[in-house]
Order: C-alpha cells, then sequence, then structure tokens
C-alpha cells in the first residue's frame, strides 16, 4: 500500500504507519507533504493508493474562516482533478461536523471519508486507509443536502442577512460601535460575500465606514463593484432578498466591464409589530422585530472531549466534578479522565473504599492499552491512577479513543504539567481562573506554549471561577489571559482575541462553599443544593460541553467587548499612564 501523508507531524505519521502493519500485517510504503502545494505536486506525479490530507496542514493568513474555506476547496479541487477523490481521506479540523455544507460540498466532489472530531484518531485513520468509505455508507449524512445550494462563496443566507441589518438598526446611530459590529461581520464572511452584505447596509451606516474604516475600503476596492445605495427602509416594506449570484440571474447586470447589483425583494416580510403612541406635537414609534435564533439537532452519537486546566486551588477538579455529576444525573455517559500530577479524582472517589482503589489506580493504564476498566457511579465513569505514577508512559491517542468509545463527554483534569497531547486531542479547552491575578502570568506562559507548539488558540473558553463583584472585572481577568507579558514588562504576545474567546462565571456564596466542604468530607456529590444562581451559570458551561436539552444554538453568546489598545498590548499588568 503506498500512501501520501499531508500531516506535518512526523511522529503522528510513523505511529500510523506502524499501527496499520501491526493490525492489518502490510507494510506501508508513504512519503509525507508538509504544505498544499507540495502535497498537490506530489499527488500529481506519484502513483499513489490512498492519500491522507489534514486541513491544519499549514496555516492561513487570514482568521477568516469563510475565507479559509474558499482557499481550502481551491486546493482540494485542484488535488481531485489528479487523484480519485474516493481514495482521499480528509481530516477535518475541530470546526467541522458530518453534515456541513463545507463537507457537503467535499461529498459532492467524490471525497466521502472524512474524519471528524473524536473520529480523528490513528486507529480511524488506519481503518480509513485500509477500507475508504463508500459513498453509500457517506451518503446518509448528505441525503438532506441540495448540491446546488452548497457552500457558494459569494452568497449569504438571507436569514444571516436580516440579522445584520436588524443588528446596525438597533444600534441607533450610535457610529461608536460601527467598525467594531463591522470588524466582527469580517472575521465571518469571504471577501465576496461581504461585498453582498455591504449593498445592503443602511445609508449611514456605509458613509461612516467609507470614511473611517480601512477593512471596509479595502473590501470595496478588492470587490471592484458599484455599490448602490439601497432605499432607506419604510413601515412594512420586506428586506431584501439576497439571490444566487450567476451568469443567468437577472437580478445582476453588467455595466462598463463591473458587475451593478439591482435591487432584490423578498418573497416573504420579516415580521414586524408597529406600536404608535399619540401624544399633542409628538409621536412615538416602537418596532419590535422578532429574530430567529437558529438550532440543530443532537445526534444521538454526539460525542465531546474537553480539557480543564488552571494555577492550582482555582477550581478545576470543583468544576469537573460539578459538570460531570450533572451530566451524568441526565443520563449522559460521561467520563473524567485524571490527567493532573496530584491525581484529586483518585483521592475523591476512592478514600472509601480497598476495592474502589484497587480499580481507579488500574484504570488509566488499561484504557492506554485499549481496555474499558474504570471506576463506575452508574452514568459517570472514572480513569484515575495512584499519585505519582508516570504520565508519559501512556498511550495518549489510544487512551482517548478508548474512553470516547464507551462515553459521549470525556472530561479531562488536566495541569499545567500534563502532556501536551491531551490538549491536543481535545476539542475545548476550558481555562479556570479565580480572582488571584497573581496565577495569570502561569496560565499566559502556559498558553504561549501551547501556540507555539501548534494547538490552536480557537479551542480556549474560560470559566472565572468564585467570581465576585469587586474593581476587578471579568473583561479585566480575560484581557490579562489574553496577552502573554514577559515580567520585565519588555516582550508581549496576543495569544487571541479577547473580544472573541466564550467565557463564564460562576460565582463565589459562602454557602455554597460551605456545602462543597461538607461534599467532600462526606463523600456525597450534590451539587443540586447549591444556589440557583450558580446552576444557572454551570448550566450556561454545560450546554456548551453537552446539549441536555437536545438543542444546540447556533448563536454563541458570552463575549467581552472590544478592549482598548493598551490593554491589548499590556494584558492586565498595563503601564498606568
Amino acid at each position: 500500500m503506498k500512501v501520501l501523508f499531508g500531516m506535518s507531524n512526523e511522529k503522528t505519521v510513523k505511529d500510523i504507519a506502524k499501527y496499520y502493519e501491526e493490525k492489518y500485517k502490510e507494510k506501508l510504503e508513504y512519503k509525507m507533504a508538509y504544505y498544499f502545494k507540495q502535497f498537490s505536486n506530489e499527488i500529481a506525479t506519484g502513483d499513489y493508493d490512498r492519500a491522507v490530507l489534514s486541513e491544519e496542514l499549514e496555516k492561513f493568513p487570514t482568521k477568516n474562516y469563510a475565507e479559509i474555506d474558499k482557499q481550502l476547496f481551491e486546493y482540494i479541487d485542484k488535488i481531485i482533478n489528479d487523484f480519485e477523490a474516493r481514495n482521499l481521506i480528509y481530516v477535518a479540523s475541530e470546526r467541522r461536523k458530518l453534515g456541513d455544507s463545507f463537507l457537503a460540498r467535499l461529498f459532492f466532489g467524490g471525497i466521502y471519508t472524512t474524519l471528524t472530531g473524536t473520529d480523528r484518531t490513528i486507529r480511524k485513520v488506519c481503518e480509513a486507509i485500509n477500507s475508504p468509505t463508500t459513498r453509500k455508507e457517506a451518503k446518509k449524512y448528505y441525503s438532506n443536502v441540495d448540491p446546488n445550494n452548497v457552500y457558494n462563496t459569494s452568497e449569504v443566507n438571507e436569514t444571516e442577512l436580516r440579522k445584520i441589518l436588524v443588528y446596525f438598526n438597533n444600534l441607533n446611530g450610535d457610529t461608536s460601535r460601527y467598525n467594531a459590529v463591522f470588524d466582527s461581520i469580517v472575521q465571518q464572511y469571504t471577501t465576496e460575500q461581504m461585498g453582498v452584505i455591504i449593498s445592503y447596509l443602511p445609508p449611514d451606516v456605509k458613509d461612516y465606514l467609507a470614511q473611517n474604516s480601512e477593512s471596509y475600503k479595502s473590501i470595496v476596492e478588492i470587490n471592484n463593484v458599484s455599490i448602490p445605495q439601497p432605499q432607506a427602509p419604510q413601515e412594512n416594506v420586506q428586506q431584501p432578498s439576497l439571490v444566487d449570484k450567476g451568469k443567468n440571474n437577472s437580478n445582476y447586470e453588467i455595466q462598463n466591464g463591473k458587475e451593478i447589483v439591482k435591487q432584490i425583494v423578498v418573497k416573504e416580510p420579516t415580521k414586524e409589530k408597529i406600536v404608535k403612541q399619540e401624544v399633542p406635537k409628538v409621536i412615538t414609534q416602537v418596532t419590535e422585530v422578532e429574530v430567529v435564533k437558529q438550532f440543530y439537532d443532537v445526534p444521538e452519537d454526539y460525542k465531546k472531549t474537553v480539557c480543564f486546566v488552571g494555577a492550582p486551588k482555582a477550581g478545576t477538579t470543583f468544576c469537573i466534578n460539578a459538570i460531570g455529576t450533572y451530566l451524568a444525573k441526565k443520563g449522559v455517559k460521561t467520563a473524567i479522565v485524571d490527567m493532573s500530577r496530584k491525581r484529586d479524582m483518585y483521592t475523591i472517589y476512592t478514600y472509601d473504599n480497598t476495592g474502589k482503589r484497587n480499580i481507579a489506580g488500574e484504570s488509566l493504564k488499561y484504557a492506554s492499552n485499549g481496555k474499558n476498566e474504570p471506576l463506575v457511579y452508574e452514568k459517570l465513569s472514572i480513569y484515575t491512577a495512584v499519585p505519582g505514577e508516570d504520565r508519559k508512559s501512556y498511550n495518549p491517542n489510544l487512551l482517548i479513543d478508548t474512553v470516547a468509545k464507551n462515553n459521549n463527554v470525556v472530561l479531562i483534569d488536566a495541569d499545567f504539567s500534563t502532556p501536551l497531547d491531551y490538549f491536543r486531542l481535545a476539542q475545548d479547552i476550558y481555562i479556570v481562573q479565580d480572582m488571584n491575578i497573581l496565577n495569570i502570568s502561569q496560565i499566559t506562559m502556559f498558553l504561549r506554549e501551547l501556540k507555539q507548539r501548534g494547538i490552536g488558540m480557537e479551542k480556549i473558553k474560560i470559566i472565572i471561577n468564585k467570581y465576585v463583584e469587586c474593581s476587578l472585572s471579568s473583561k479585566d481577568i480575560i484581557d490579562g489571559i489574553a496577552t502573554y507579558t514577559s515580567y520585565d514588562l519588555k516582550m508581549f504576545d496576543e495569544l487571541f482575541n479577547p473580544k472573541r474567546v466564550q467565557y463564564f462565571i460562576l460565582p463565589f456564596d459562602v454557602e455554597n462553599y460551605k456545602k462543597y466542604i461538607e461534599m467532600v468530607y462526606k463523600y456525597s456529590n450534590k451539587f443540586s443544593s447549591f444556589t440557583k444562581e450558580f446552576q444557572d451559570n454551570l448550566n450556561q458551561i454545560i450546554n456548551t460541553i453537552y446539549p441536555t436539552k437536545g438543542k444546540v444554538s447556533v448563536e454563541e453568546k458570552h463575549y467581552t467587548q472590544e478592549s482598548s489598545k493598551e490593554q491589548k498590548r499590556f494584558g492586565l499588568f498595563r503601564r498606568k499612564q
């Protein structure tokens, strides 16, 4: 079997080859490509039986996902011109899910084997090399997808366009926020899509952006499109509808070599309720616009692997126990994997019983060898070991693969010394930080190491634990975590955009603290007795990990507002003017 790997990690490729040869008793003759152009050139000239391509083969110069998707498909389209698409195994990034529009486009192009989420393991890659997914097997994920409506980079969903217009209207002419809102939209769409969106923005917004936004000017220039001024909206006037842009589309015409967008009218009006209150010389009009939230159903085989890490005593183990206990009570098969140095889970779950200690002490070693033998409490499984056991002796890929196969949710309890492979295998990384800002420097050093090792910062989410109202705000804490600052204040590194990171707050309450002390002492997990505010906030975290209500909101909440330039540069420990 001759295989071309488009993967940048040589050790991973060697492990795949070794696993394949041991399982299928067939030697792999392979070659590696380290960037897309090299992969494309090699596939065109070599004679390969299979090709394995990682979506994360190389970094893109933009953080705009829509633009990245466009470039990715251009690469892949060229590749499958020279190679049988059904023999290409596509290892997707963590943001992909089977059935999404990008993977649907690959499916209609003949690529049937795509590995997403917890399927991105050495075992699954080897199985795919040995026996690629057939069209019939893959079709179930895309049977309801219309190939004519899949992934047009110049197309904008009508509902999304309406939401953008409503958002700008709700700013009520506050020009100070126009740039920030526009820049956040730019992060989510391709340049061609932004050209379409711009054409429908209110005139006052376009006038302001044309004078004050460099990204707006750049998009207009790149698109090279004359953008008409839409008529100002009136009462009960229908919002414009986006129609596919194509050669036979009567809503577009060519004038002087440029595409001119004609006025487009939607078939169905938005739902509005107009309320008028008449007072002498004064009329007040209130418009209530119904905002439609988008949801997708949670599949039966939904799985999630997440890491929790924080400084000592910040409450990492506490958070995992609370989340794991709640999910298990809801009937979700949940695993806690203790990869911390202290092994607090071993102490908490086994201190009252020798038999439990014997089971728990071997559970991680077993999982590392492909055997599932955890300490089980109904729907909650504990994988831990005796404190001091060498974590580097485990096989991270096989360990997590074994646990994930037997559970829907995998919660990894980690610390700053946990092997980095576990953070690489996790879909999300939750940073647990309390109000002790002296711990922030440890976190930023750790995150900088993750970033330098190629672990994406888009995985990061933040939990502010034991939060109390004071002059130190949650926004200040997030700004501090977002930027690495050297002790001499001479070197700075922005780890992630603080206004784009998702965060949650778990409030401190003396009564809750008393209950937790008693829980540990009496060996009982009764987080249900905690205050309603705590439980509500905890549920917000839980539903980003595993939606217990059966629906997932597409709209993510809990983001900070834009930070000042000084905060972005210096983080929490910034110089004072």
